[in-house]
């Protein structure tokens, strides 16, 4: 806290004078005001000197390069603090400054209240960053969101700012829930979205150009579906996609450009028995395309979206692969991050040719103590870093999204 409190003292001293300004009687109502508008903020042009007696151009250079740890308490300065932070100019200066964060977001088990004697599981939805080694829980807006529903999904919308966090299980009913709910990333704001159509288990779920996908999983009689929805983060509306060739119960999905890839899953004649195959979207031709047998090892392998690519992640020599749609055949990039067993969730992180790799997976060696452990690959075919997992973030993880702030 000592850190956070210097930066925020820092950020104060320098804008003392914009602060007289803001707390004045007259213009109280004014900031209460723009506090409930809308997380984008008002425009740059709209209010004063971000920072009195620096050109904006110099001021926003100066605010991207405070930690994201800091950003809520920043847009609380000033009217005008808060439509930068809010702007995708902020973003992109951040970005250019060498100051982004790559943070993932796990819904993972945690530890269940009580003595955990004939207790029900509890999720949460933990946030990793990368960047600065922190972990951290993250919160809901009130009671009724402490608990993130059982087995959730969550899905970075692909817009650099929103993290969805999609049905599950409730933890009172134990019943499939159609609950969505948004996370605003920068902002560290929460808000209700629409509700999935329908409720349903063990689907697989991934983002990417603005959208959410949602495919396969089961109903509530355990029929394996064929079905698919996309959810629009902006405009917080679900569509119906067309029905994939196959039924997928516990399919992989990964965001490919302009559509999303459904991998492996099993029909409901053949529970478990996961298959090899995959079907690509499309949403300029809205169809599903055969892709073939692309899951080389169902049981230990994960796949992510690393750069528009998919990526299988699985241990070994040769266990980090790029498939080649075209040619129908993996490309070998590195090995598997060393000491992992099984990959249990992969996310890609960051964009671009810097693009890498992050990896939750079990670990081989017992004698470490603990049962699962993640890796980050920063850039594709660079040596794998272990990532310190704290106490209390040790849990199997159903899902993860990777977000650069």
């Amino acid at each position: 806290m000592g850190a956070v409190k210097q930066e925020v003292e820092d950020v104060s001293a320098a804008t003392a004078r914009a602060r007289f300004v803001y707390d004045s009687k007259d213009k109280r109502q004014e900031r209460a005001m723009a506090m409930g508008a809308e997380e984008d903020g008002p425009r740059l042009e709209e209010v004063g000197e971000l920072i009195p007696g620096l050109p904006d151009d110099v001021a926003i250079e100066c605010l991207a390069r405070v930690p994201s740890r800091s950003h809520r308490r920043m847009r609380r300065v000033c009217r005008g603090w808060r439509g930068a932070v809010g702007s995708a100019e902020f973003r992109r200066r951040r970005s250019a400054a060498g100051a982004a964060e790559d943070v993932v977001f796990l819904v993972q088990a945690a530890p269940a209240a009580g003595d955990g004697k004939g207790s029900t599981p509890e999720c949460a939805l933990m946030a990793a960053n990368l960047t600065t080694g922190e972990w951290r829980r993250v919160e809901g807006p009130g009671e009724a969101w402490a608990l993130v529903p059982l087995f959730a999904q969550c899905a970075a919308a692909g817009d650099g700012r929103h993290v969805a966090v999609v049905g599950g299980w409730d933890p009172d009913t134990l019943r499939p829930t159609s609950d969505v709910r948004v996370l605003d990333v920068p902002a560290g704001t929460w808000r209700r979205g629409r509700q999935m159509p329908d409720s349903r288990s063990s689907f697989g779920c991934a983002g990417g150009d603005g959208n959410v996908y949602v495919a396969g999983g089961h109903d509530e009689s355990k029929n394996a579906l064929r079905s698919a929805l996309a959810y629009s983060a902006a405009a917080d509306a679900w569509r119906a996609l067309p029905d994939m060739s196959e039924e997928r119960d516990e399919p992989q999905l990964v965001a490919a450009p302009g559509g999303v890839l459904a991998a492996s899953g099993y029909p409901t004649e053949a529970q478990g028995a996961f298959r090899k195959t995959a079907e690509r979207y499309a949403a300029t031709g809205g169809a599903w395309a055969d892709e073939g047998e692309v899951v080389p090892d169902t049981g230990e392998t994960c796949l992510a979206s690393v750069r528009g690519k998919v990526w299988a992640v699985g241990p070994g020599k040769g266990g980090v692969r790029e498939w080649d749609g075209a040619a129908r055949a993996w490309r070998e990039v590195a090995d598997g991050p060393p000491g992992v067993k099984a990959c249990v969730k992969a996310a890609g992180i960051g964009n671009g040719n810097g693009a890498g790799l992050f990896v939750f997976g079990t670990v081989a060696d017992a004698a470490e103590g603990r049962r699962y452990s993640a890796w980050v690959m920063e850039t594709a075919g660079a040596p794998w870093k272990r990532v310190s997992v704290p106490s209390g973030f040790g849990g199997f993880v159903y899902s993860a999204a990777a977000v650069r702030v």
